[in-house]
């Protein structure tokens, strides 16, 4: 029984590596390209567009939990140590920008001028303040923390040493 669970649960983590870790990541590398054209079509032309950049944002958080969460899925962090950093920083980016992009949106509804200059401020900060968060996080937790270092990876288990 334990071999047919090692099978089934490698399986599921091969596929799960092949088939929606790639989609997780031109889904989060396209998705702020995608909200920052949107956001210059609003302030070029005066109107909202459609946007679902939240809802995409709340299915890949989704998805890298529950890669996160099963530890058979949480495998391929080990075969690509930069990729949960990669990942992490990129939901940040989306989640501003995401942000961002729907309050524009939101106040370009209506035609009231004063709202409308509300959602490009808004949208601007939101731009500053992502570049701000990562800025301090980053200055605080280097991501050459985050990477094993060569003495780390050695295991020495001789007791003259």
């Amino acid at each position: 029984m334990g071999t047919i669970y090692k099978l089934i649960s490698n399986l599921v983590a091969i596929a799960f590596g092949v088939i929606f870790i790639p989609i997780v990541l031109l889904l989060l590398i396209f998705t702020p390209l995608m909200a920052i054209s949107s956001a210059i079509k609003i302030i070029s032309s005066g109107y909202s567009v459609t946007s679902d950049y939240i809802n995409v944002m709340i299915s890949v958080v989704v998805l890298t939990y529950l890669s996160l969460r099963f530890r058979n899925l949480r495998r391929i962090y080990f075969a690509f140590p930069s990729l949960f950093e990669t990942i992490k920083y990129l939901i940040i980016a989306n989640l501003f920008i995401a942000i961002g992009t729907d309050v524009l949106n939101w106040s370009h509804i209506t035609l009231d001028p004063g709202r409308q200059k509300l959602g490009i401020a808004v949208f601007v900060l939101s731009l500053v303040l992502w570049r701000v968060f990562v800025s301090i996080y980053y200055s605080k937790k280097p991501i050459t923390n985050f990477m094993p270092k060569p003495e780390e990876r050695m295991q020495n288990y001789s007791t003259k040493a």
